[in-house]
């Protein structure tokens, strides 16, 4: 009987182990398996998912989309505290943004569909710009190298929190993918190194400085 009353109990045990195992690994599925039934699945939701999410390392997913009206503060919010991080660190590269002088052309881009929101489910990630054609800072800044076809990428900002966890880079990714096969120009102030350094190890080329910024081109691969 004793044998019998193990041999019951471990049955049990093994049971409920089993439960418990089962469920913790269905609840615990990470995003990147998320992501990678997105990409095996031909519905058309998931070719949409396909198109606007990013798998990053540890699981987490960010997301895609042209912003809207309502997400104006929360992204002006991020600039400027982007802005300040920068000024703390003794970078200049965002003061006339910090006092408000860009809040007006911000809210444009964002109405005429050139600013882009990146979240991880409903909170802000970051954030970027992208013109097809210049306006009036890059005819100023790229001078007698203007592409009036090219893509023209500003204000990529990521939220500090997050800075070091590839986001930046994944954004740059997106739009290679998104834009492949035309020319992506930028520009960054000369004394950020580190942001000079990442753009120039994402395969950017110099086109030299001009009025203290550092300009950069890539043809984006088809």
């Amino acid at each position: 009987m004793e044998v019998l009353a193990f041999i019951f109990s471990a049955v049990i045990s093994f049971t409920v182990l089993y439960f418990v195992i089962r469920e913790a690994v269905t609840e615990g599925i990470n995003r990147s398996l998320l992501g990678e039934r997105f990409v095996r699945e031909e519905t058309p939701s998931s070719k949409q998912a396909q198109q606007h999410f990013s798998m990053m390392k540890g699981g987490r997913v960010i997301t895609y989309q042209k912003a809207t009206e309502a997400a104006y503060t929360e992204i002006l919010t991020l600039l400027k505290h982007c802005a300040g991080k920068l000024k703390s660190d003794g970078i200049q590269q965002w003061d006339y943004l910090l006092s408000g002088g860009e809040d007006a052309e911000i809210k444009d881009d964002l109405l005429k569909g050139n600013t882009y929101a990146v979240y991880e489910n409903d909170e802000l990630m970051g954030t970027f710009t992208l013109r097809k054609g210049p306006d009036s800072w890059d005819e100023h800044i790229w001078r007698d190298r203007v592409d009036p076809d090219a893509r023209y990428l500003h204000r990529l900002a990521v939220d500090p929190g997050v800075r070091k966890e590839g986001i930046g880079s994944a954004c740059l990714s997106w739009i290679e993918e998104q834009f492949a096969g035309e020319i992506l120009m930028l520009d960054c102030v000369e004394q950020n190194e580190k942001l000079n350094h990442f753009y120039r190890s994402r395969g950017f080329e110099s086109a030299g400085v001009y009025d203290g910024h550092h300009r950069y081109w890539k043809k984006l691969k088809s």
